[in-house]
């Protein structure tokens, strides 16, 4: 699979089963937040991290992808997704959505829209997890230590820093410099990852920093 970064929350990553192709889009953003969404993206499946769609620029696709905006099991050509509610802390309501994405024997954990460190019933839901991707930034999301609190009750293999600062962004984030030096662990950054089961790391856990695409 390949995983890119486009911003803020949103991830795309784009699967192969055989002779299908598959690809995730988490979190789509308005452009009026000093990031360009790009307008090319053309999804087969949209996964949002909470359940109001207002939130979301859902009208930049240049198709119309499944949106997942509810808690669920679902399957859409080989990606399978496990949508699990939790509190949003502005509405003390079950809003917010946490997922467990699975596609080519890896188990993908997304958070995007945390603003806290998970609970252990919110650990157990998600099970075992090979690549975490969660908000390190602050803000209206977590921030450094409460990511590395979040990463230790998780143990991930590998974890891709969100909603961190980057050039051109209205909004003042924490950067994913602050967020390594919290954090004692190997780091790599990169424009994508192309990555399998096998090319997981074995024991120590790795930080992938990823260029906005």
């Amino acid at each position: 699979m390949q995983i890119f970064w486009h911003g803020f929350t949103c991830i795309r990553i784009e699967a192969s089963h055989g002779d299908r192709q598959a690809t995730l889009v988490t979190d789509p953003y308005e452009s009026n937040q000093g990031l360009r969404f790009p307008r090319t993206l053309a999804p087969d499946v949209v996964a949002l991290s909470n359940q109001d769609v207002k939130r979301f620029n859902l009208e930049s696709f240049t198709n119309k992808p499944f949106i997942i905006n509810m808690p669920g099991e679902f399957e859409v050509q080989g990606i399978f997704a496990y949508a699990i509610p939790f509190e949003d802390a502005e509405t003390k309501t079950r809003r917010g959505i946490m997922y467990r994405f699975e596609t080519e024997g890896v188990s993908l954990g997304f958070l995007g829209g945390l603003h806290r460190a998970v609970t252990e019933a919110e650990v157990e839901a998600l099970g075992n997890i090979d690549i975490l991707f969660l908000p390190v930034g602050g803000g209206n999301w977590a921030n450094a230590k409460q990511a590395v609190e979040t990463i230790s009750l998780i143990e991930p293999r590998m974890v891709i820093p969100l909603a961190h600062h980057v050039e051109g962004m209205k909004e003042q984030l924490g950067t994913a410099d602050a967020f390594c030096k919290e954090l004692v662990c190997q780091r790599q950054d990169a424009n994508k990852i192309k990555i399998t089961k096998r090319d997981l790391p074995a024991e120590d856990l790795v930080v992938t920093v990823l260029e906005r695409a």
